[in-house]
C-alpha cells in the first residue's frame, strides 16, 4: 500500500461531500432569490462582495464536477480499450486455418497476445504469431498425436485426446500417457537463457524436442459468448 493513500482517499472523500454541500446550498439560494422573482418580490439586487463570494463558493463544486465527468470519461474510454483488446486477444476461428504441421479447425478457441499494431492482418487471416493456447472443438492430429488443445509459452505442451506410448529414448525408458496428459516438448535449438526467444509463427513439431508427459488440468480458454467471456468446456477425461 503506498504511505499516505488512505489519508489522500479520506480527504478526497470529504472534498467531494463538501462540494455536494456547497452545491446544494448555492442551487438552494438561487432558487430561492428566483422563487421570490417569480413572486414579484425580487431581493435586493448583490453586493460586489457578494458576487465575489458567490462565485468563490462555486469553485469547489463547479471543479469537482469538471473532474468526476472527466472521470467517468476517462473511465469508459479505458473500459472500451480493455474490451477491444480482450476481443483481439481471446478470438474463435470461423473456418480452418492451417498453421505449420497443423490444422485449426473451424470454432477453435484461440488465446493470443495483442496482434502486431493491435489489428488483424490485411488479408483477413487471423494473426497467430503470438498464439498462447489454443482449445479445439474436435480432436486434431499433430506428428501422430491426437489432441484437444495445445499451450506455446515458451515451451510446447499438447493436450492428448487418446492414450499414447512414446517409444524409449537417450536412456529413458518409453512412457505410456493416457488421454488427459500434458505431453511437454521443449525447444530444439539451444537459446540464450537472458534472451526472450521469439513467437513461433506457426507450429512446426520438428522445431521440439519430447520432454514428458504429466497428469494434471487440462489447459483453460476462454472465448466471447453472448459478449461475455467465458470458459470453454474440457472433457470429461477417465484417469488411471
Amino acid at each position: 500500500m503506498i504511505p499516505g493513500a488512505g489519508g489522500a482517499a479520506a480527504a478526497g472523500f470529504l472534498l467531494m461531500v463538501l462540494a455536494a454541500l456547497l452545491g446544494a446550498f448555492l442551487l438552494s439560494w438561487w432558487g430561492w432569490r428566483l422563487w421570490h422573482v417569480g413572486r414579484g418580490t425580487p431581493r435586493p439586487p448583490l453586493a460586489v462582495w457578494q458576487w465575489i463570494v458567490a462565485v468563490v463558493l462555486s469553485v469547489l463544486p463547479i471543479s469537482t464536477g469538471v473532474m468526476l465527468v472527466q472521470m467517468t470519461l476517462s473511465q469508459r474510454y479505458s473500459d472500451a480499450q480493455m474490451a477491444e483488446q480482450e476481443r483481439l486477444m481471446h478470438i474463435t476461428l470461423t473456418r480452418a486455418v492451417v498453421w505449420g504441421d497443423i490444422t485449426l479447425p473451424a470454432g477453435s478457441h484461440v488465446y493470443r497476445d495483442m496482434p502486431e499494431g493491435g489489428v488483424e492482418r490485411a488479408d483477413g487471416q487471423p494473426d497467430l504469431r503470438t498464439v498462447q493456447d489454443i482449445r479445439f472443438p474436435v480432436p486434431v492430429e499433430v506428428g501422430g498425436l491426437w489432441v484437444n488443445a495445445l499451450s506455446l509459452t515458451g515451451q510446447l505442451t499438447l493436450e492428448l485426446s487418446r492414450p499414447h506410448q512414446f517409444a524409449a529414448r537417450e536412456g529413458r525408458p518409453a512412457e505410456d500417457c493416457e488421454a488427459g496428459y500434458m505431453v511437454q516438448f521443449n525447444a530444439r535449438q539451444e537459446r540464450d537463457p537472458f534472451v526472450i526467444p521469439e513467437k513461433a509463427q506457426t507450429l512446426t513439431l520438428a522445431d521440439w524436442v519430447l520432454d514428458t508427459c504429466y497428469q494434471t488440468t487440462p489447459i483453460s480458454v476462454r472465448y466471447w459468448k453472448d459478449g461475455q467471456l467465458v470458459w470453454a468446456n474440457t472433457p470429461e477425461y477417465e484417469m488411471p
